[in-house]
């Protein structure tokens, strides 16, 4: 009986093969993988740039960004060696390919994907092979040749667009574009005598645009040389136009290379001093929201240089320290400098994974509108020679799809994907059109054309365009850890374990985030003005920064350094950053208030938690040291914790260890001996609130500055972290932590109210 049913149930899967493997079968095939590879294509067309606050879809753009390749050569090769014959095969192919290198939002899934730009370039020859066969075969002898040919080429300028864009984003192709701001800012803080003025910004040379090589394309090259052909009489003409060239490329000769500052070139300084009345602080831009985005451009430019070890003077740091200091100085002008540097990033996020700065580079604006017109022509002829083939030319005896009514299912597919196709360049250029770049580029001309200033239309289309904003540029959340909470978390071993980490990211124990808390005002404030107090003003009026602290200098002005230093003084910053947040945990249990002292010092003490669980790359410590920390903190705490199953029994377990003063040296009872501390000797719950609050606002401060640029910018394809604005922030000013000096590990955690033996401070020539 049992050999019968396998035999049976053997002979109705030979039936079902047989009926898939028909002509018919392959070419439905082929349509569904054609329309789920386009699928997946337009997923980060439209969506790639929401990744950026929406973390659900990280998954489906890596999905769509890894598969999409591998589903395009798997379908040109059935479309190759299936066994039906359809002519609209090639124009299947030729929209793929074009969807391939088609989304200008979303370039590179990660920061090493711009270093794989060949990479990139080969698979995209590789697929052009396939689908040559394809033409060859289907549509040499038919009129579905001309817009197959034509889409190819399209397809050609769209891929070609990408590939510079991810050559352009690589760190040589960085090092190319930012030589002319490096050497030109090595000498800028000497073309204004006097002292700068950030409140007009006189003496702020920082370039905004005007300074790139204009990409010339073809038509100007004709042009241009009809106009010179026009001007010449003889060849005594040529000749004085070669020498008087040649004398030119001599005198440019030179081991830096030179920026002059003309009327193309835009600077800070010439948009802050512009007479239109848009940009004026009385009349249209009030609020310096306009202005602040070339601020924030040229800001992103030079940022842009620590990606590429290039350095700047002391007296450049300085400069721009003085600019972030007046921007801090106000009551509520930490916002301002927190959009300055919010909007700084975006630029740096477009540079790394979109193209945007190969559009918006001068001159190929207007060749990526000519894309755009070449593309919506071509979609449409090729649907009409699509219709024209099926009713006129096509074979009677040729497969085809269709529906009980007639209608031909191959020829609907061809016609909606071309249609999606035109919608999805117009949501592009949309896009595009309210992009940041495109204000940048919209304000630039109106500083230099003083028609535009004396046009009240262009005015209003002007301010209405910058001032809106689509989409904020990320989450503006702080990601929190508490691990009072999460020690205990063990992932599920099926998914994580040895074998899985070769293909997903490894979670390990403890490793459980708590709910975001948001990125508040109170908290914003909180670290700006730590980050205030570490500038001062020298007796000769030249700005200057004083050294970072690792959160002494707030104890000191609240009087408590004697009593609390002790635990700023550990081995690594990870034991310091725990340590702290221990204590805060046990003074959230025991005293809390609601007032914003509380907000900040919970939520900060939770997001440096989280950096160290999750980002040690952007914290002081070596990432590897600091996950080894973190992995021994796990299991002092199960071990010290052990049957404590709720808050409360694990807060009255710290706070007995706490009173034991055991010095054993380990962050978990250095931590409850803080707690304890902090609750017996300050007693008053507001203070408590008040010594924590600064204490991790200048924490927060004091881990800022890194050497590790690279982290920094990974971090941004997922929306970026808070550390990463300050980072920003310390970077121009040129603020530096210095190594802590090394010392023996301290046994006895009661040694007494004694001070850091670690040298905080920081080396104004450091560069950028």
């Amino acid at each position: 009986m049992g050999v019968g049913f396998v035999n049976k149930s053997l002979t109705e899967a030979t039936v079902v093969m047989k009926k898939l493997d028909t002509p018919k079968a392959s070419l439905a095939e082929i349509e569904i993988l054609v329309c789920f590879t386009a699928l997946l294509l337009i997923f980060p067309t439209i969506f790639g740039s929401s990744r950026r606050w929406h973390t659900k879809f990280k998954m489906v753009l890596w999905a769509a960004y890894t598969l999409s390749s591998h589903l395009i050569t798997y379908t040109l090769g059935l479309m190759t060696e299936g066994s039906t014959h359809n002519e609209l095969f090639p124009v299947w192919a030729a929209f793929l390919m074009i969807f391939f290198g088609c989304s200008d939002s979303f370039s590179a899934y990660r920061l090493e994907d711009n270093e794989q730009w060949r990479n990139y370039a080969w698979q995209y020859l590789i697929k052009n092979f396939g689908l040559v066969t394809l033409v060859i075969v289907y549509a040499s002898t038919s009129p579905m040749l001309l817009g197959v040919s034509y889409l190819l080429l399209m397809g050609q300028l769209k891929v070609g667009e990408r590939a510079l864009s991810l050559t352009t984003a690589s760190v040589y192709g960085l090092q190319r574009t930012t030589k002319l701001i490096a050497d030109y800012m090595s000498s800028e803080h000497k073309l204004y005598p006097h002292e700068p003025d950030p409140i007009q910004m006189k003496g702020y040379k920082y370039v905004v645009g005007g300074e790139e090589k204009r990409w010339v394309n073809g038509v100007e090259v004709i042009f241009k040389m009809w106009k010179a052909l026009a001007k010449m009489e003889g060849p005594n003409d040529r000749k004085k136009l070669k020498e008087r060239k040649a004398v030119a490329q001599m005198e440019a000769l030179r081991y830096r290379k030179s920026l002059e500052i003309t009327d193309e070139v835009i600077t800070v300084e010439k948009v802050w001093a512009c007479e239109g009345s848009l940009l004026s602080s009385t009349d249209g831009d009030k609020d310096c929201k306009l202005k602040d985005i070339c601020l924030s451009f040229s800001l992103y430019k030079l940022l842009s240089l620590r990606f590429c070890s290039y350095s700047m003077p002391k007296e450049a740091h300085k400069k721009v320290r003085k600019l972030i200091q007046h921007m801090l100085e106000g009551e509520n002008d930490y916002e301002r400098a927190f959009r300055v540097t919010e909007l700084e990033l975006s630029f740096l996020y477009d540079l790394f994974y979109t193209n945007y700065g190969i559009i918006f580079y001068p001159g190929r604006l207007f060749l990526k509108l000519m894309e755009l017109f070449l593309l919506i022509v071509g979609s449409l002829l090729t649907i009409g020679l699509s219709f024209l083939w099926y009713y006129k030319i096509r074979p009677q005896d040729e497969v085809q799809l269709a529906t009980s009514g007639g209608l031909s299912i191959d020829l609907l597919m061809t016609s909606v994907i071309l249609i999606v196709f035109i919608c999805l360049e117009f949501l592009q250029l949309f896009f595009m059109a309210t992009s940041e770049w495109a204000k940048v580029l919209l304000l630039c001309k109106y500083v230099r054309k003083k028609s535009w200033q004396l046009d009240k239309r262009i005015e209003k289309r002007i301010a209405r365009l910058c001032r809106t904003q689509l989409w904020k540029p990320w989450a503006r959340k702080l990601r929190q850890y508490s691990l009072l909470e999460s020690y205990g978390y063990t992932p599920p071993r099926w998914l994580y374990n040895r074998f899985t980490a070769a293909y997903i990211d490894y979670i390990r124990d403890g490793q459980k985030q708590s709910v975001p808390a948001k990125l508040c005002l109170e908290v914003k404030k909180a670290v700006f003005d730590s980050l205030v107090s570490n500038f001062s003003e020298s007796k000769n009026g030249e700005a200057c920064s004083v050294g970072l602290k690792n959160g002494e200098a707030s104890l000191k002005l609240n009087d408590e350094v004697n009593k609390l230093s002790w635990a700023c003084c550990l081995e690594t910053q990870t034991q310091v950053i725990f340590v702290w947040h221990i204590a805060t945990s046990i003074c959230e249990h025991e005293v809390p208030i609601s007032e914003s002292d509380f907000l900040v010092a919970t939520s900060l003490s939770k997001y440096l938690a989280y950096l160290v669980a999750f980002s040690p790359r952007l914290l002081p410590d070596h990432p590897y040291d600091a996950e080894y920390v973190f992995n021994q903190i796990i299991l002092e705490s199960r071990n010290l914790l052990e049957g404590c199953n709720t808050g409360k029994e694990r807060i009255r377990k710290l706070k007995e260890i706490g009173r034991t003063r055991n010095n054993t040296g380990r962050v978990l009872n250095q931590g409850a001996r803080l707690g304890q501390q902090l609750l017996e000797e300050l007693k008053d719950p507001k203070f408590i609130w008040k010594v924590l609050a600064k204490f991790w606002a200048e924490l927060m401060v004091y881990v800022a500055p890194s050497d590790d640029a690279k982290a920094h910018a990974e971090h941004l394809a997922t929306g970026g972290e808070f550390v990463t604005h300050l980072w920003a922030l310390v970077s121009h000013a040129g603020v530096k932590r210095d190594t802590p000096v090394e010392r023996p590990p301290s046994t006895d955690a009661e040694a007494g109210p004694i001070g850091c033996d670690i040298v905080h401070g920081r080396d104004d020539s450091v560069s950028q």
